[in-house]
């Protein structure tokens, strides 16, 4: 692949999930959710945070080394990022179904 393909799409990867994790934080505080999975984030230490994006990192390159064409890519990592984001709420939903149960 072309090394400006693979800059775009890293650089779309990388803008379609920070949106989608300010997305996140926002969307719980409007709904009422507590960030629980922010916050473990944050409680970690700095080596496993470093860690951690350094496997996200390499997950977004090979992905878009993976893409056909730009197109495909740009699609896929959106897709890959709005899937994140129904996870997580799902994940927060549980969290808060699971403390309200309690």
């Amino acid at each position: 692949m072309n090394p400006a393909k693979f800059a775009l799409l890293l650089g779309v990867g990388l803008l379609a999930f920070l949106f989608v994790l300010s997305l996140y934080v926002v969307w719980t505080r409007i709904v009422g959710l507590d960030p629980t999975l922010a916050q473990r984030c944050a409680d970690l230490s700095g080596p496993v945070r470093s860690i951690i994006a350094l496997l996200s990192g390499a997950l977004l390159g090979t992905a878009s080394m993976a893409a056909p064409n730009v197109e495909v890519g740009v699609a896929g990592m959106v897709m890959l990022a709005a899937s994140t984001f129904a996870a997580l709420m799902l994940f927060e939903l549980a969290q808060q179904y699971e403390f309200a149960a309690s």
